[in-house]
């Protein structure tokens, strides 16, 4: 069996995420899960792309980019990008916001990060184990970031894998547990111990402002995720059922 690498995603690698289980679906544009009303089926354009990129890397600043490719080197040497995690703090994923809304029973503290997509091609030849290996290397990742809570949010349907998040059982393998919802809206959570974080906040502050010189500083503020964004919940948005249709 080809041995598995995993890199997280870059502009160089954004390309290279396979397409989902679910036919006609993009990873590349969608944005299911950056909005409520967002869609997996979305027009695959220059502009798409660049947003979803994008959103991928808004984090890098702070803790770092918010997906990770799995890849088989075969035995040329060749490498082939075969599984898909997509994952960052919830205030990145308002869909995701919504659906936690649904469980007042799920802690607040700590404010946990999320796996909104966790895809491997169908074609591989232990895709199972694949998505194993990548969720757990998401959550060696996650916690090498000082995060603490990871949920998912998978859906019991007759082929798991459609749904972006995968199968429930991948994250019972994995250390997760049901903590909220039913067979068919389970909440997987885990707790990750941060004792490996490399990402301190010193570190998170001292990548929010520019070099103090020059007429940059301290004006303008820089744009994007602030610190706060990486650990705590959101304002919770007014948005419709996140469980409808795309």
């Amino acid at each position: 069996m080809a041995d598995l690498l995993f890199s997280v995603v870059d502009p160089d690698s954004f390309g290279e995420i396979p397409a989902p289980a679910r036919p006609g679906v993009r990873c590349q544009t969608c944005d299911y899960w950056e909005r409520v009303d967002g869609s997996r089926s979305t027009e695959d354009s220059d502009a798409a792309r660049s947003l979803k990129l994008s959103r991928l890397l808004s984090g890098e600043q702070l803790a770092g980019a918010y997906g990770m490719l799995a890849w088989r080197t075969a035995s040329d040497g060749d490498r082939l990008a075969v599984g898909w995690a997509q994952f960052g703090p919830i205030s990145a994923y308002p869909r995701a916001q919504v659906i936690r809304d649904r469980y007042p029973q799920l802690p607040d503290s700590p404010a946990p990060w999320v796996i909104t997509c966790l895809q491997v091609d169908e074609t591989d030849e232990d895709r199972d184990g694949a998505a194993s290996a990548l969720l757990e290397a998401v959550c060696e990742e996650l916690d090498r970031r000082g995060i603490v809570a990871v949920e998912a949010y998978p859906e019991g349907v007759a082929d798991p894998w459609l749904p972006s998040p995968g199968p429930e059982t991948i994250y019972t393998a994995g250390g997760f547990e049901r903590a909220a919802g039913d067979d068919r809206y389970p909440v997987m959570r885990r707790e990750l111990s941060g004792e490996a974080a490399e990402v301190g906040w010193g570190d998170l502050l001292s990548r929010t402002k520019p070099a103090d010189e020059g007429d940059d500083w301290p004006l303008p503020l820089p744009r994007g995720p602030s610190e706060e964004d990486v650990f705590r919940l959101p304002e919770k948005p007014k948005r419709p059922n996140p469980f409808g249709d795309d």
